[in-house]
Formats: C-alpha cells, structure tokens, sequence
C-alpha cells in the first residue's frame, strides 16, 4: 500500500480537495493499493472543511465526505510513501526527501490559497488542483513515482 498524503496550512481547504479528488480519481479508474490523505503545518486537529470547499468538490461530482482537519506531525511523515505539499513553502517547512510541491509535480504555479475569499476563488482552487491531480493520476497509471 503506497501512502499519498497532501499537506497545506490550516487542512480545510486545499489539502482536504485534493485528498477527495484524488479518492475520487482513483475509485473511478479501478485503481487499487494507494491510501489518500491530508494535513495541515497549523491546523487544529478536529475542523470541517470549510463549506466553499465542500461546494466547488460538488460540481466536480465530488464529496467531502465527512472530512475533519488534522495537524502534520512526524509519524504521519513517517508513514507516508509521498508527501505533497499544496506551495514550495509547505515543502521547505518540512525538510523531508519525501515531500515535493504540487509545482515540482505537475508542473505549473503553487496551488492558490482560497481561504477567506469567495465561492468563485474556491472554485478556480479546485480546478487547479483536479488538474495537478490529473498529472498524478497519470503517474500512479504508467506505475511512475510522484
């Protein structure tokens, strides 16, 4: 089982979307032996997602679920296969060989922080993140590391 574990700041918005798009992604191609989660640097263990969140996975035909945000801490560093990080400052903060940004991914910019901003701008977030989660996707179907 190959651990894939997405990290952002508070784990409200980018990590938790990208944990349930790549879920998702993975349920519809049949792929099986990958375990998906998330966290956040300064997240209070125990938050909902945060509700723009929750409506931009929807018109992605996407859940939440019944998502709660937790905090980074070494053993879920430890047991992690492949850490990926929403910005290349999330990935410097964790001084870890296995964490990578979402840039050095799939190419392209950081993922936009929405938090605190409008419906829309979690919106453009999630379609940045379907899009890095796309590349991943296709990694995880030619068996390449991340």
């Amino acid at each position: 089982m190959k651990r894939i574990l997405f990290v952002c700041t508070g784990n409200t918005c980018r990590s938790p979307m990208a944990e349930a798009i790549l879920k998702q992604k993975l349920k519809w191609a049949g792929v099986k032996g990958f375990a998906v989660s998330s966290a956040g640097l300064s997240a209070a263990d125990g938050e909902k997602m945060s509700e723009n969140a929750k409506k931009a996975l929807k018109q992605l035909g996407v859940s939440g679920g019944a998502f709660r945000s937790r905090r980074l801490t070494e053993q879920l560093i430890s047991r992690s296969d492949y850490i990926v990080c929403m910005t290349e400052s999330h990935r410097l903060a964790l001084d870890s060989d296995k964490a990578k940004s979402m840039a050095d991914i799939a190419g392209g910019a950081d993922i936009d922080d929405p938090y605190g901003g409008s419906e829309n701008d979690y919106i453009a977030c999630s379609h940045q993140i379907e899009r890095a989660c796309n590349v991943i996707m296709k990694k995880i179907m030619n068996g390449e590391d991340l």
